[in-house]
């Protein structure tokens, strides 16, 4: 499945001897001694994993590159700025050498997290090496030896007894930067269509790219900032579904659960602590975990039908929890909503399979507009009048919801102003201040109009 986001790495590259190899560790070492000698500050050095007589060609470079992207946001989050650095990609092999004021332990304990948590990692050798010129090693720490690239045996043990062939390791590393790559296409995709969503207008009691609609503590640019901050996390949500790939959909919910928690603490640190997007972080996050899932598994098919399927075996039970709540369990806005009114919300929603979404589309294939902008406003009216928005519910009631449900209904109903842009555009501007005036939003309606932008426009099924 998705096969048209699948890249291949070339292999090909010149051939190095021994003796070059030998010259190229030799002069790492001399550059890393003069470094020591001239900054005395932490050194961290990069090589890569690259197995066979060819130590540059497209695959190294796409994993170099993402080693640096990696090493770059790890220095960013650290708080540490470069002293020096030397980046050669070498056709003897990819280095850098970052010369950094930092604490070695404290660095050498953040690569090693870092070498844990990217599939690529393992093709990654990162060294620290403190300001006297000790390497630090992970038995240092007590970190037990990094495992196999192919068999996560100890991949030391794998090396000298030459256990896997070169068309092993390269096709793992394939596999693995593959991966990663499909990842960040689907990240990309993601973070356009919210801020697409976020940009559409007029949207009634939403922000937009005319007003804020019925928020006083965010705009366009709170969004903006916020779906870029979750760009990264949806990839890694791809890559859970893709690790997670052959164990039981049941259990997969629990697992990326705090991988949501992570996603939200960025939003709220992007934005200030406003929530933006908790509800498309929910959503996306379960729709990039099925992504990720069935392109491990190398479904034939690509459908909305496939993925919103996967996704309700992946909320299976989601419901059932509002029936659980104990009394030291927070009380939340949704638990809130279903005690009151027995609305299940984002949860309903994600164990319908995204129902409601396939049904819009379902719906708009009968329409015929000329413009994308047109069509996606179409789409958000229908899902205002069909969807029982919890986010309207707890800012306006029933009654609230009753009010956008019926506007709504009244528009799909008048085809005469449904199918022409400009007449639409007008009724949506006179309801954005009617929504305003009763401090409605239907932030439900939009995550799932983002969604729907994100199957249709951007991964185009």
């Amino acid at each position: 499945m998705f096969s048209k986001f699948r890249k291949t790495f070339s292999l090909r590259g010149q051939t190095i001897s021994l003796e070059q190899l030998l010259d190229a560790r030799e002069s790492r070492a001399n550059l890393q001694q003069q470094c020591l000698e001239q900054y005395g500050e932490t050194l961290l050095s990069l090589t890569l994993l690259a197995v066979g007589g060819v130590k540059k060609n497209a695959l190294l470079d796409e994993i170099f590159a993402k080693a640096l992207e990696n090493l770059t946001a790890l220095f960013q989050t650290l708080g540490v700025e470069i002293t020096a650095q030397f980046i050669r990609p070498l056709e003897t092999g990819h280095e850098a050498l970052f010369v950094l004021p930092i604490d070695a332990t404290l660095l050498k304990q953040a690569a090693m997290q870092l070498e844990d948590s990217s599939p690529l990692a393992r093709l990654w050798d990162i060294d620290v090496i403190n300001r006297n010129g000790k390497l630090l090693s992970r038995a240092d720490f007590d970190f037990p030896p990094r495992p196999c690239l192919v068999c996560n045996d100890n991949a030391k043990s794998c090396a000298r007894s030459r256990k896997h062939s070169f068309d092993e390791i390269f096709a793992e590393m394939q596999r693995r930067v593959q991966a990663v790559d499909f990842a960040e296409q689907i990240a990309e995709f993601a973070y356009q269509a919210l801020v697409s969503e976020a940009r559409l207008s007029p949207k009634p009691g939403l922000v937009d790219s005319i007003n804020n609609g019925s928020h006083r503590d965010m705009n366009l640019q709170t969004f903006e900032r916020s779906a870029l901050a979750l760009k990264p996390f949806f990839a890694r949500f791809v890559l859970e579904g893709v690790k997670t790939a052959e164990q039981p959909s049941s259990q997969i919910l629990a697992q990326v659960r705090p991988l949501g928690l992570q996603a939200e603490k960025a939003m709220l640190q992007a934005t200030h602590n406003v929530n933006t997007h908790k509800g498309a972080i929910f959503a996306f996050g379960l729709v990039c975990t099925a992504i990720g899932r069935l392109y491990q598994q190398n479904k034939q098919t690509e459908s909305v039908a496939l993925i919103c399927e996967t996704v309700a075996e992946l909320a299976k039970g989601l419901c059932a929890e509002l029936q659980n709540i104990t009394k030291n369990q927070p009380l939340t806005a949704g638990v809130q909503l279903f005690q009151q009114y027995g609305l299940t919300g984002a949860r309903g929603e994600a164990e319908s399979g995204f129902e409601l979404v396939r049904q819009t589309i379902d719906f708009l294939a009968n329409i015929e507009v000329n413009s994308l902008e047109h069509q996606w406003l179409i789409a958000l009216v229908y899902l205002m009048r069909f969807n029982p928005d919890t986010n309207v519910v707890y800012r306006g009631g029933m009654d609230g919801l009753v009010f956008v449900q019926q506007a709504a209904e009244n528009l799909l109903k008048n085809q005469a102003v449904l199918l022409n842009e400009k007449a639409l555009k007008t009724e949506l501007s006179q309801l954005d201040q009617a929504c305003i005036a009763k401090n409605l939003s239907s932030g439900g309606s939009a995550d799932l109009l983002a969604l729907l932008i994100f199957f249709k426009h951007y991964l185009n099924l």
